[in-house]
């Protein structure tokens, strides 16, 4: 009898320290729950902010070839003068 009773007793303190750990996983469970779902707010927000850094660097794109494209505007308007000025040169030597 004495023995059942110890066995009883060690059993006893067997499932003290399974309900313990089983709680204490539960603690676990409920902080990687709570990480997750911190996780897919920061992936959601880092795709926002991958979009809009996209964006802004399109548009820095656009204003650092504005430069580029008006002295290509500058330049062609040069050569045509230049070529304007020595096609009538050309034409008033022929005619005088």
């Amino acid at each position: 009898m004495e023995d059942a009773q110890i066995i009883l007793e060690r059993h006893e303190q067997r499932l003290r320290t399974l309900e313990r750990d089983v709680s204490e996983f539960k603690a676990v469970q409920a902080e990687i729950r709570t990480m997750n779902e911190t996780l897919v707010t920061l992936a959601t927000e880092l795709k926002h902010t991958n979009e809009h850094l996209a964006r802004h660097e399109q548009k820095i794109d656009d204003i650092e070839g504005q430069p580029r494209a008006r002295i290509q505007q500058i330049v062609t308007a040069i050569i045509a003068a230049l070529a304007g000025g020595l096609i009538s040169a050309v034409i008033g030597m022929i005619l005088t």
